[in-house]
Parts: structure tokens; sequence; C-alpha cells
């Protein structure tokens, strides 16, 4: 059991000398400076969360560009089959939605390669043999075109990753209030510890005069 001491107590604190730690430092020192470097740590992750935060948005912009294109080109006739189109992205660049879809791993199908037949000039210096004048050759320009049904599942899955990425943003918010929670924490903290810290040598100075 611990006793009560009796009488008055001298006013201590971590950070005087009767507390100085075999380093040198006193223990309010200490406990300043591991405070010091958890408010870095907090601000480190709170930045982090921020860069996310802005990515998250601009892909989220993306997304509904692409969806806005989506749903624009969708063919009315169950059977037409159509581009699925482009649009400029938060960066600037422009994007071709079917490739762009697949590169962020939101699942799009195509229709199978589709034949175009155009004039060409054979090359009588080329190793193919065939008659010296226009010809006609087929050209792949499938790929990248769908169907309505295959526009209507290109859009539901796309939908859903903007749902996801929202979900996503709430999460990231939510975390981000937490540490800055922590952050503001440290930061009083710090601040209760430099302000007794000055009260002390205030003290001490008083009664060396």
């Amino acid at each position: 059991m611990i006793k009560a001491m009796s009488g008055s107590q001298p006013y201590a604190w971590a950070g005087s000398a009767g507390n100085a730690l075999p380093g040198g430092l006193s223990l309010g020192s200490i406990m300043t400076l591991a405070l010091m470097e958890r408010h870095d740590i907090y601000q480190n992750q709170i930045r982090s969360q921020i860069d996310d935060m802005q990515a998250r948005n601009n892909l989220l912009k993306d997304m509904n560009k692409a969806l806005a294109v989506l749903r624009t080109n969708r063919p009315t006739d169950e059977k037409a089959i159509k581009d699925y189109g482009s649009f400029v992205d938060s960066q600037g660049t422009t994007q071709d939605v079917f490739e762009w879809m697949r590169q962020n791993g939101i699942p799009i199908a195509a229709t199978e390669d589709q034949q175009k037949m155009r004039f060409t000039w054979w090359d009588p210096s080329s190793h193919m043999a065939g008659p010296i004048g226009p010809m006609l050759i087929a050209t792949q320009n499938g790929g990248k075109r769908g169907v309505q049904s295959q526009f209507d599942a290109a859009i539901s899955n796309l939908k859903a990753a903007i749902d996801s990425a929202n979900s996503e943003g709430q999460m990231a918010l939510i975390f981000l209030q937490g540490v800055l929670d922590k952050l503001n924490q440290v930061a009083e903290l710090m601040s209760n510890l430099l302000s007794k810290d000055h009260k002390i040598k205030e003290v001490i100075i008083g009664n060396c005069r």
C-alpha cells in the first residue's frame, strides 16, 4: 500500500532538473521529442490520405465521364454494333473507353473482330504475290465495339465500380478524421508540456533572484 506523504511537496515537473535522466535530457524533454515524432507520423499519414483522396476523386470524375459516353453511344437496336467511344480524362488525355476500363480492371466485353474491306495499292517490292494496281484487303476493326447487351453489361460494371470507389472514399474520410483527431491531441499535449516547462523555468529564475 502506498502511504500518502505528509507535508507540503515542492513543485515538481517532468522537465525539472531533479527529473533529468542519465542522458542529460529531462523526462519532459524526452516526452516532447516523442510527441514531436508522433506528430510528424500523423502529418505524413494525413498527407498520404489527402493524395489518395485526390487520386480517387480524379478516378471518379473519369468513371462518370466514361459512363456518360457509354450511355450516349449505347445502340438502340439490340443487334447493332457501335464503338464504345472515348473521353478526355481529368489529366486532359483522350482515353478510349474500352481500353481505359480494361486498364482499370473494370470488365467490358467486345464483339469478335470485324473484318472491313478497303482499297490499297499492291507494293511490287513486297514479298506478297499479286497484280500491280488497286486491290481489296481485309483489315481488323473490332475489339472496341459492342452490341446493346455488351453496352448494358459495361454500364452495370462501371456503376458498380463507382459505388465501390464511393464506399472506399467514405471509409477513407472516417480514417482521416481519426488521424486528424489524434494529431490534435498530440498538438495539445505538446502545447501543455511546453507551457508547463515555461512555468518551471520562470519559477527557477524567480528563486535564483
